[in-house]
């Protein structure tokens, strides 16, 4: 028998299932905010036993073949109370027994045993099975002696009959109404363990809003028959009175149903909530499992669940364990610097490489890192101070981890120091061997650049007999107590990068004291490590994406980081979508990412600095003759017409743009007029003929494509370009056993290296050009770096498999059209003039904050890695008021941009704001500039900051945001925000309105609901 507890006895490993309070009834409890619902609820079958599916039975404790000893008795049970039978098996005190005989089983295992019970007091009883050893368990009070509870444990039963003893053990026991079992999914001894079960639906719960409980369908297998549902616009789920023995972190399993991906919110006991995006279930009638940690007091503690306004899952159960505890062993991190006296040297420029006797030295105009060849342990530091300490490399093979620090010989030798020239400049690449007997050579590269603030650093698997392999290889990793330290404590920040801009993903600013849940919190290539009251920081990340995603994972407390991996390898459900793991990277030598690791007095140079060290590996791509290079400015239809596109409405469209708006919304005479998803709508003969009409109004038109995606099902339809050679089934991705991968965004991914896939897009892409388009907006491009099973053999991972894909597009389109990624990975970046910086934008208020928040931390992409960064579309017309509409217009021309409108020209509101909002000379202009703000301010969280600014040459001009519809005064401190000195007078100019004034010091700037400003500002000296 194997009980749930938390402690290591003599009988193993145990956890506590403990009780969770089922109801039938729901009643309103007046005197409370919000509507409350408090559930209670029972089953009701009759009779003595139920099989309910294979391996599942019922037994009641009233039953005739069961036997009393002692006081115990059967009495009758409250209608209201809901015992299954009607009656239960009381009595059970001061030296009383209840056995359940002729427990019928056709299996032998480990069964899930579920007693319903009646305890309105902490009770407790022994359990024996089949006159075995008898296992003592405390069970939880019920709500009152009116109310049932469920408590679950495992037991194991022989295939036949069994018995199964309940003893009070000389005390008081609960009143039982039945028993429940079920064949444990843990399969038998040894399994893996479960904690303290509590159930959604659970009498003291509290539910407020939409929340409701609901019947679980049978084939879903909620714990309890129910779930609770409907937490949308407003609404929460209360978990109450979850125990705990001691204070302490514990990990939190959420049983969960959510047929798409959804959001939710969760806070414990008065802390503040932390937003999870949980996987879509496999479906809405499947159960999902999404574990997290968290920190709860002694004793009592509320988890409250919240949608935020939008959609969550429906919840069926939380699991509560005890955390693991331990760690990896730091090393002896305070003596790297200890490396004895110099022995030789060599300058290469400003850079300078020394031998000492235990280690070496590589010394940089502004940094230093200083490798101890005894402990295998490097310490980067900054202008002389140690930044980072512990720094080390690892790699996964297979079931063996390769730790630097463990191998027995770390050797540097100063005659293989080799001069480089690359596209980060002059400088030195410097390699540390590391050496044990039977192991492979793992090799630390560092690369560091005489006129870089930044050094690079990788690593090399050799080996001299068989290929290795490995889908995870860290060079920077470090794991000791303020490893990480920047020096600074005002408000230390960790920034978290999504690895594309699906599913309206969001960065992060998180507090560096984060030290649960980070697995939740990798940030996807790169980050920044800052503090943001003096934005001094590191800024860290990989300049290479040829191979790997890269990950990095960490942890902080006391405004230091205790743990720092920055490893290629890095998949995840809700970050890179990925179902399966990273591929795995083989061969005699295998090679990490490059890592950049920069330290900068502003952490917004730092991010800026970044993008240009990737751009000098891979540089953004370049305008060939005929592609304007200027910000594209016109129209696309998704946010006017998205299903409902057609020809006419296309020509309606170019037309009213050539009437209306010729002359003030135009970059240079070029205006786009872009077909969006449903552009097949309309025939072949009809898109010719658009083409024609734009092209006749002096305008350019563009199309749309997802090359990567199979909106369909039937595997058996031919591809279109392959002449009936190929099926979809053929160029669908798959995993290595020949599973097709389930749908993202409701699409299958196509594999990018199929034959098949690369004849539909030359078919396509060379139609597009044929019949005229000009600009190209290719969608859903993530799915082409899904891990998978590839076509080309070649091809190992998925970031190989997307970058072959893009490259092939590039060719097949030949420079011929402006090309703008829309869903897309941040890296690779140099296949598209433009990517959107954010998901889609729909014109409300709430998404623009979300595409500024986007801009908040990712404005850098815009002039480095990509031309241009895209907000998407401005459709004026669903901005829910003209201060929201002019926001939107607003965030568009800070963003870097591109500039388009996407409002439905029939309606004649949206006319009248398209008139409006568009045809301001000084705001365009300001589009035009094809530059991104900054942020003012990098401590938002997920939010967006409100303040933004671009200096452009001697001026400058700020942008400031109202995210909400209420008034708000909104007070910018000019020297933080323009950097000039607090006695200095500026001139503003209100752009939308031409109203002047001056100020210095502070400037106090009053926004109406969903009101944005944006201003001129000139330094007067």
């Amino acid at each position: 028998m194997r009980r749930k507890h938390w402690a290591l006895s003599g009988k193993g490993l145990f956890l506590l299932l403990t009780a969770v309070l089922l109801v039938q009834t729901a009643f309103f409890t007046p005197g409370q905010s919000g509507r409350e619902i408090h559930a209670a609820g029972a089953d009701t079958e009759a009779a003595a036993v139920v099989q309910a599916a294979a391996g599942s039975y019922s037994y009641e404790a009233e039953a005739a073949g069961n036997t009393l000893t002692g006081k115990a008795e059967i009495k009758a049970c409250k209608e209201a109370t809901g015992c299954s039978g009607g009656q239960v098996a009381g009595g059970l005190w001061g030296g009383s027994s209840l056995t359940f005989n002729d427990i019928t089983v056709e299996t032998a295992g480990v069964y899930t045993l579920t007693v319903h019970y009646i305890s309105g007091d902490p009770r407790s009883f022994g359990v024996s099975v089949n006159g075995g050893t008898k296992d003592h368990y405390d069970l939880p009070k019920t709500a009152d002696w009116d109310t049932l509870g469920v408590y679950e444990l495992e037991v194991e039963l022989k295939a036949g009959a069994n018995t199964i003893r309940f003893d009070d053990e000389g005390g008081y026991s609960p009143d039982i109404d039945r028993i429940d079992l079920r064949l444990s999914d843990n399969g038998g001894p040894g399994g893996p363990v479960t904690g303290t079960v509590y159930e959604a639906e659970a009498a003291n719960n509290v539910l407020t809003g939409n929340a409701a409980v609901s019947g679980c369908a049978a084939a879903t297998g909620c714990s309890g028959g129910r779930k609770v549902g409907n937490l949308w616009g407003g609404s929460t789920l209360q978990f109450r009175d979850i125990m705990a023995e001691k204070a302490g972190v514990y990990k939190l399993s959420i049983y969960y149903i959510s047929g798409d991906p959804r959001p939710v919110s969760i806070s414990v006991n008065d802390g503040a909530s932390e937003n999870y995006a949980l996987p879509k279930t496999e479906n809405w009638d499947t159960l999902g499992v999404f574990t997290l940690e968290i920190e709860l007091k002694a004793g009592a503690n509320t988890i409250t669940f919240n949608d935020d306004g939008g959609w969550s899952p429906d919840i069926d159960k939380l699991e509560i364990a005890a955390a693991g505890g331990g760690g990896e062993d730091p090393g002896p991190v305070d003596n790297i610097g200890v490396i004895g006296k110099a022995l030789d040297s060599d300058k290469y420029g400003s850079i300078k490489v020394t031998k000492h006797e235990k280690g070496a030295t590589f010394v940089s105009r502004s940094y230093s890192i200083t490798f101890n060849t005894e402990s295998g342990l490097a310490a980067y530091a900054w202008n002389g101070k140690t930044l980072v300490k512990g720094a080390y490399a690892s790699a996964q093979l297979e079931d063996k981890l390769l730790d630097s620090r463990q191998y027995t010989e770390h050797s540097f030798k100063l005659k293989d120091v080799e001069k480089i020239k690359d596209g980060h400049g002059k400088g030195v690449r410097i390699t540390v061997e590391n050496r044990s007997e039977g192991l492979p050579v793992m090799k630390q590269i560092y690369q560091l650049y005489e006129d870089q603030p930044y050094f690079l650093v990788s690593q090399q698997v050799v080996s001299s007999g068989a290929a290795v392999s490995s889908n995870d290889m860290a060079p920077l990793v470090v794991n000791a107590s303020g490893g990480v330290d920047i020096g600074t404590g005002g408000d230390n920040r960790v920034l978290i990068t999504p690895f594309d801009n699906d599913m309206w993903s969001r960065y992060q600013a998180r507090t560096i004291n984060t030290a649960l849940n980070n697995n939740n919190y990798i940030s996807s290539e790169m980050t920044a490590i800052y503090d943001n009251t003096s934005r001094t920081g590191l800024v860290i990340g990989s300049v290479t994406h040829d191979v790997w995603k890269t990950g990095i994972y960490w942890s902080g407390s006391n405004d230091k980081l205790n743990k720092l991996k920055v490893y290629g390898g890095f998949t995840s459900l809700t970050s890179t979508h990925d179902t399966i793991d990273h591929g795995k990277v083989s061969g005699q030598t295998i090679t990490s990412p490059q890592i950049a690791v920069g330290y900068y007095n502003d952490y917004r140079d730092g991010l800026e600095n970044y993008g240009e060290a990737n751009a000098a590996v891979a540089p953004p791509l370049k305008f060939q003759k005929g592609v304007p290079s200027g910000v594209p400015v016109g129209w696309n239809s998704w946010g006017a017409y998205e299903s409902s596109l057609s020809y006419d409405k296309v020509v309606e469209v170019s037309n009213f743009f050539k009437e209306n708006l010729k002359k003030s919304f135009t970059n240079d005479g070029t205006v786009y007029i872009n077909m969006d998803s449903y552009w097949d709508n309309l025939s072949e003969q009809q898109l010719r003929d658009a083409v024609k009409v734009i092209r006749k109004n002096g305008q350019k038109a563009g199309i749309y494509y997802g090359p990567f995606v199979y909106w369909g099902d039937n595997m058996s339809q031919p591809v279109e370009g392959t002449n009936g050679k190929y099926t979809y089934g053929d160029i669908v991705l798959r995993d290595a056993a020949g599973n097709i991968l389930p749908k993202v965004d409701g699409a299958y991914a196509i594999d990018p290296t199929h034959p098949g896939s690369q004849q539909r897009v030359e078919y396509v892409f060379k139609k597009f050009l044929d019949y005229g388009f000009e600009y190209i907006k290719i969608d859903f491009l993530t799915h082409g770096s899904f891990e998978g099973k590839h076509y080309d053999p070649k091809v190992q991972t998925g970031i190989q498999a997307y970058n072959q894909g893009m490259a092939h597009i590039n060719k097949t389109l030949g420079g011929k059209m402006f090309i703008s990624a829309s869903i897309a990975p941040m890296f690779p970046s140099q296949y598209a003039h433009a990517r959107r910086i954010s998901c889609d934008i729909d014109g409300t208020l709430g998404r623009t904050e979300y595409q500024l928040n986007n801009l908040t931390y990712g404005w850098w992409q815009n002039g480095t890695i990509y031309a241009y960064t895209d907000p998407d579309y401005m459709t004026l017309a669903k901005g829910g008021s003209y201060n929201a509409a002019q926001t939107r217009v607003n965030a568009a021309a800070i963003s870097g941009t591109v500039y388009m409108n996407s409002d439905d020209v029939s309606n004649v509101e949206a006319q009248k704001l398209m008139k409006s909002l568009l045809t301001n000379k000084s705001v365009n202009e300001i589009a035009l500039i094809g530059e991104a703000f900054r942020p003012v301010e990098g401590n938002t969280g997920t939010a967006a900051t409100d303040v933004f600014v671009l200096q452009d040459k001697k001026d400058y001009y700020l942008a400031v945001f109202n995210y909400t519809n209420e008034a708000a005064v909104k007070t910018i401190d000019l020297k933080r925000a323009l950097g000039v000195s607090a006695t200095a007078k500026v001139e503003l100019t209100d752009v939308w309105t031409g109203t002047k004034a001056e100020v210095k010091d502070s400037l106090q700037v009053n926004l109406e609901g969903a009101q944005s400003k944006l201003y001129k500002v000139k330094v007067k000296k």
